[in-house]
């Protein structure tokens, strides 16, 4: 016979953020989670990995390779990597 208990079931809750952005009104907006509220802000945001074509084309045209929660190396400083 089993003793298992029943498991509650999974209820999401609305939260409300505050929505920032540079230069303009704040906004709030109720969602199930942050990136859900940016999403709804910034509809024509996308978010795709990078090809090694789309890295060769956008950093030749200057673009930087921004890190996200890591430290930031000096551009003329090795990464770690070798030959």
């Amino acid at each position: 016979m089993s003793t298992e208990k029943p498991k509650r079931p999974y209820v999401r809750t609305l939260k409300t953020y505050v929505v920032s952005q540079t230069g303009e009104e704040d906004r709030l907006v109720r969602a199930y989670t942050p990136a859900g509220a940016l999403g709804h802000c910034m509809p024509q945001l996308q978010v795709r990995l990078a090809s090694h074509d789309d890295i060769i084309a956008l950093m030749g045209g200057g673009c930087p390779v921004e890190t996200v929660g890591m430290i930031e190396l000096p551009a003329d400083e090795a990464a770690g990597l070798t030959d």
